[in-house]
């Protein structure tokens, strides 16, 4: 941002530019998306829409920061309830949460996926990811590396909702989409306490079979990771 407002009305100003350009990329795009545009939709004139910000890029810039800023508010009794659900219905409100929250205004999400750089965005939205990681903790304490299984599950859930931000829009709101998600998560989720419930003797290396009876090992192991 060229200036930074310190008054109530130049505050509002720069509000109202944030506010037309959030409206103006989800209306026209990123090709739609420019000064004059947003200025005419904030109702200032261009020459007040350059005194705050020197190009559309701090503008985008500044929606992003917006963006990442909401915090991810859960009350202490709602957390507690998301705490005590089962794996099955805690995936649902995850990944219903996730879907709505960029189902909202998928050009704006796009928009900022791609202006910044894929090793950032956890460092851009901490409340989020911790959140996440901590729900999905209390599921996979049974694997052998439970924060490498959360780490896994957050960014197949995350990850994957981000490609179809940019690649597929439309599969936000498709409950067939919905459906692959948690099939996804829930397979993999589950899988270390089929584990050891149909392995009393604990997990079995299949990486390490070999022999003629490789082959029905790695069949086994496939069949017992199915739901």
């Amino acid at each position: 941002m060229r200036k930074v407002p310190k008054q109530s009305r130049s505050q509002h100003t720069v509000q109202c530019i944030i506010d037309a350009a959030a409206y103006i990329l989800a209306e026209r795009g990123l090709k739609g998306f420019t000064t004059n545009h947003i200025a005419a939709r904030a109702g200032v004139n261009i020459a007040s829409l350059y005194q705050y910000f020197p190009d559309k890029a701090a503008i985008l810039d500044a929606l992003h920061a917006r963006h990442v800023g909401k915090p991810a508010q859960v009350d202490a009794d709602a957390w507690k309830r998301l705490l005590e659900l089962p794996l099955d219905e805690l995936l649902v409100k995850l990944v219903d949460g996730a879907l709505a929250e960029h189902a909202e205004n998928p050009t704006l999400h796009r928009a900022l996926l791609m202006r910044l750089p894929r090793g950032m965005r956890d460092v851009e939205t901490p409340d989020r990811n911790e959140m996440v990681s901590a729900l999905l903790m209390t599921k996979a304490r049974d694997a052998k590396r439970p924060e490498m299984m959360v780490f896994a599950a957050r960014h197949a859930l995350l990850g994957v909702i981000d490609e179809a931000v940019c690649a597929h829009p439309d599969w936000l709101r498709d409950p067939n989409f919905r459906d692959e998600l948690l099939r996804l998560l829930s397979r993999y989720l589950e899988k270390p306490r089929r584990e050891r419930r149909e392995s009393p003797g604990g997990e079995r290396p299949l990486h390490k079979a070999s022999g003629p009876g490789a082959r029905n090992v790695v069949k086994r192991g496939r069949v017992s990771t199915a739901c």
